[in-house]
């Protein structure tokens, strides 16, 4: 029997941001770009305002936006950018359990936005390692459509303008 045929697209790299107040911090952006390389886009950052769910560990006025990077990715390595992103929150943690910025790494291709977890949950895919992943939007007739289960601020989803721009910048770098 012949080998599989191995097939990869690369697929954008992108970061949900969850930052304490308005403006991008330069210092998380300074740290973002060395970890990752140039920012391709980035988004505008909207309130964080309908879960409390982080107002213990990161205070409250919390603002969450999104960017992609010029680096692209493979999704089979998207893990590998999960344990870096956890590695950089703490570096800004201010304690074990006060974090300021909230990183959630992923990876968006022509279909869909993925986000990598260590969290199980009943729509995740185990990927192995301890890692499921998330299917969180996916992209029909011109639009990012959350899945049921996305956080309140996917399914009111205020990223979709920049989500639009960063899918035609991949479409372009293709």
């Amino acid at each position: 029997m012949a080998a599989p045929h191995h097939f990869s697209e690369p697929a954008a790299l992108l970061a949900f941001v969850l930052v304490p107040g308005p403006e991008w911090p330069s210092d998380i952006l300074s740290s973002l770009q060395n970890y990752w390389g140039p920012i391709r886009h980035l988004g505008k950052l909207y309130p964080f305002d309908k879960t409390e769910y982080y107002t213990p560990e990161m205070g409250s006025g919390l603002y969450r936006g999104v960017l992609s990077f010029e680096k692209m990715v493979e999704p089979q390595e998207i893990g590998k950018e999960k344990k870096r992103s956890n590695a950089l929150e703490q570096t800004f943690a201010l304690s074990a359990d006060h974090r300021k910025v909230n990183i959630d790494i992923g990876y968006m291709d022509l279909d869909k936005v993925v986000l990598p977890s260590y969290k199980r949950g009943p729509f995740k895919l185990y990927a192995g390692g301890g890692l499921w992943l998330d299917m969180i939007l996916h992209y029909a007739k011109g639009h990012f459509i959350p899945t049921e289960w996305a956080f309140d601020d996917f399914k009111r989803d205020p990223y979709e303008h920049d989500l639009l721009l960063i899918r035609e910048k991949f479409k372009k770098s293709m």
